[in-house]
């Protein structure tokens, strides 16, 4: 669970997950959403964007996407999805809400990014495919 290779990987284990719970899998797939964005516009600005704001951006999707990640590996460690002798178990009361909490914060990070990139790749000519 802590060595992905890609964040996708990680968006299928939530939304797989039987206690990923409905508002953790809708706000997975705002990141989705976000994520591709994000990596379709750093991709066709670079080296033509302002270096800065590139930079910027492109650190905010790693620590969003770090956040997102390691409040996901920390609820798995605490509430698994196999259950060979029929155990089942719910998240705790407070980790369920860390975990949508974090969740949150990834995707408000990706969004006010993703605001940044649009505005100045725009400026630039190149659209996104979300406009």
């Amino acid at each position: 669970m802590d060595g992905y290779a890609s964040p996708y990987q990680v968006f299928i284990d939530v939304l797989a997950h039987r206690h990923a719970g409905a508002h953790r899998r809708a706000l997975t797939g705002e990141l989705i959403a976000a994520y591709a964005e994000l990596n379709h516009l750093l991709a066709c600005t670079k080296g033509m964007l302002a270096g800065a704001v590139w930079a910027d951006c492109g650190d905010e999707l790693e620590r969003c996407m770090s956040l997102y990640r390691s409040a996901w590996i920390r609820f798995v460690a605490m509430v698994g999805d196999d259950y060979p002798n029929g155990v089942d178990t719910v998240p705790s009361s407070t980790l369920g809400p860390e975990t949508t909490q974090a969740f949150q914060a990834a995707a408000d990070g990706l969004r006010a990014a993703l605001d940044v990139l649009r505005r100045e790749s725009h400026l630039l000519g190149c659209e996104s495919w979300a406009r």
